[in-house]
């Protein structure tokens, strides 16, 4: 858990360094910004969770819970989520050419690729466990789709406004994104399990 609460805690802090940073509009990548003032706690913040990610998929190897291959998914995630935190947009607003955004730089796209992957990593990973996971609880199962579907949803919603001129309230849905695919971190985390 100390992964997501490092990023959290990072997003938190950096937007209070960073003047006029608006959490409903704007996405996490912005505190990590080239030329923001909150890099020097978000980019951190990046690295806390992907070590994070790392430790948990180390804890999940042998879990009832996390069959294989989610540990590897959730280690996968853990290096693109690093990826997606040195790999800094040049400018606040994150200009990204799977957007459209022409000017665009090569960090801008190395972020973005990461990003989409730790993306749908966190997609796929309470998915497939929620699939294969058949030892376990068919409640957690339950919520592992649940999470998996959610995470889906919010990405797309985001996705959508982020298309928007004003990309108002698209910070918000990639914050409900992020909330979804990080509370599967407990669950799997908490779930009984058997070592192998």
């Amino acid at each position: 858990m100390a992964g997501p609460i490092s990023f959290a805690g990072a997003a938190v802090l950096a937007a209070r360094l960073e003047p006029g940073y608006r959490h409903r509009d704007e996405p996490v990548s912005a505190l990590a910004a080239k030329g923001s003032l909150g890099a020097k706690v978000m980019v951190p913040g990046f690295l806390g969770l992907g070590v994070g990610t790392l430790a948990l998929a180390r804890d999940l190897r042998g879990s009832e819970a996390a069959p294989s291959p989610v540990p590897a998914m959730v280690a996968l995630a853990g290096f693109t989520t690093a990826g997606a935190g040195l790999a800094r947009c040049s400018d606040r607003t994150c200009p990204s050419r799977f957007l459209g955004d022409l000017s665009a730089t090569p960090s801008d796209d190395l972020h973005a690729i990461f990003s989409a992957a730790t993306f749908l990593l966190w997609i796929a990973a309470p998915i497939v466990a929620g699939r294969r996971a058949k030892e376990t609880s068919s409640r957690y199962r339950r919520w592992c789709h649940r999470l998996g579907l959610s995470t889906l949803i919010a990405l797309l919603v985001n996705g959508l406004l982020a298309r928007r001129p004003s990309e108002r309230w698209s910070g918000a849905a990639q914050r409900v994104m992020l909330a979804s695919a990080l509370a599967w971190y407990p669950l799997a985390a908490t779930t009984p399990t058997s070592r192998g």
